[in-house]
């Protein structure tokens, strides 16, 4: 929980909520508190697809201000297995999960979109 006071001004006092699951630092690769793209998918990532296989739909929203690394959170460096982002580590986690569970009486059916929108 993140709780922040606006004042000064002409604006009124305000005092504003904010509720996350996680935040991250991805400044300083040297710093402790650094958040690899292997961190970020292993928090949010994994349960997503777990949530699929449980027969769910699933969506990961990315928001922010531009430059801030939503694109590069979600597909980093593809062909750097470091740095990719969370869909291609989670494509790659899928058909592995999927070859994983191979099974004569079942069928997989995946669909999967991905979209930016600039404004």
């Amino acid at each position: 929980l993140i709780i922040l006071a606006i004042t000064g001004g002409n604006a009124p006092d305000r005092t504003h909520s904010f509720n996350f699951d996680y935040s991250y630092w991805s400044f300083n690769k040297n710093d402790s508190n650094f958040a690899s793209q292997q961190q970020v998918y292993q928090d949010l990532g994994v349960e997503m697809l777990d949530h699929a296989f449980e027969g769910y739909n699933v969506c990961i929203f990315a928001y922010g201000q531009t430059g801030s690394g939503k694109s590069y959170t979600m597909m980093g460096k593809p062909n750097d297995e470091n740095e990719m982002g969370i869909i291609p580590r989670l494509c790659n986690h899928l058909f592995q999960k999927i070859h994983d569970n191979l099974d004569l009486n079942l069928k997989y059916s995946v669909e999967v979109s991905y979209m930016e929108i600039y404004c």
